[in-house]
């Protein structure tokens, strides 16, 4: 039983990494589930034992890229001493990952459309998930007396705030004209932002 759930969790995971390739060169629209399947040397029932179809592939695909995000967030956060170090290990890890995603999304950019819906639910749980992050590191500045002392209703304020400055500078546009041309861009940013709640 437990050999099974492993080997399964192995396909998807081998499903997955190989769609993820075919997104990014192809795009959505033009890879097929036969497509999928020969690059992993399998039948597409192989697929449609784990999958519905393509578009629950590349749900799973954009989902496992979020978790991945959060994973490398997190771990960058834990490893901050101070808050602000910490909004910056947060700010920095993000613009750097998403550089790397943006190899995917940019080529399944007009596809994302006609799978909006998805694509939305997905982005809202992640940022909750985001938002709930920052307002840890918040807390835990405001608790140190690093920041002021902050009403919840304004560090849940801040922290959407915060959540969606550093969504900015991830974007492609403003990555390019930010991040790409300041090494620290990120950390500027946060510099801004904290000055006005420091202790």
């Amino acid at each position: 039983m437990l050999e099974q759930v492993a080997k399964d969790e192995f396909m998807v995971r081998e499903i997955l990494s190989t769609a993820k390739t075919l997104f990014a060169q192809h795009g959505l629209k033009k890879t097929t589930m036969e497509d999928i399947a020969n690059s992993l040397g399998k039948g597409k029932s192989s697929l449609y034992y784990y999958f519905q179809g393509k578009t629950e592939i590349f749900e799973a695909v954009v989902e496992e890229e979020l978790k991945n995000l959060l994973r490398l967030t997190r771990q960058a956060v834990n490893m901050a001493i101070t808050a602000k170090d910490k909004l910056k290990a947060y700010s920095r890890t993000r613009a750097r990952v998403m550089e790397k995603f943006h190899n995917l999304s940019s080529v399944v950019y007009e596809d994302i459309f006609n799978h909006i819906g998805v694509v939305l639910k997905l982005k809202q749980k992640h940022d909750e998930t985001q938002i709930d992050l920052i307002r840890e590191i918040l807390k835990v500045g405001v608790q140190t007396g690093e920041f002021k002392k902050l009403a919840e209703r304004d560090i849940e304020l801040f922290s959407f705030t915060l959540v969606a400055a550093f969504r900015g500078i991830e974007l492609p546009l403003s990555a390019s004209r930010f991040v790409r041309n300041c090494e620290n861009g990120p950390d500027v940013l946060v510099d801004i932002m904290v000055d006005g709640i420091k202790g």
